[in-house]
């Protein structure tokens, strides 16, 4: 069986090159998450906000009925 040799220098170029890869990844994939639990945050408030302005409108309209009966 050949023993695969490799030098000290490569082994740590190696092992330093995995390590920021995988920092790397993981870094990004948090950030990702953080994100899409933001924009998961978002889309919620914007339902409520939709739901509230459904809501004024309403109002408005029927304010905008009672002052033009009462003309």
């Amino acid at each position: 069986m050949d023993k695969i040799k490799i030098d000290l220098k490569t082994l740590i170029l190696i092992i330093s090159t995995a390590c920021i890869v995988a920092g790397f990844y993981y870094t990004t994939k948090a950030r990702l998450d953080e994100a899409e639990r933001e924009i998961s945050f978002l889309w919620s408030s914007v339902g409520d906000l939709q739901k509230e302005s459904k809501r004024l409108n309403r109002q408005i309209r029927s304010l905008k009925k009672e002052k033009g009966q009462s003309k």
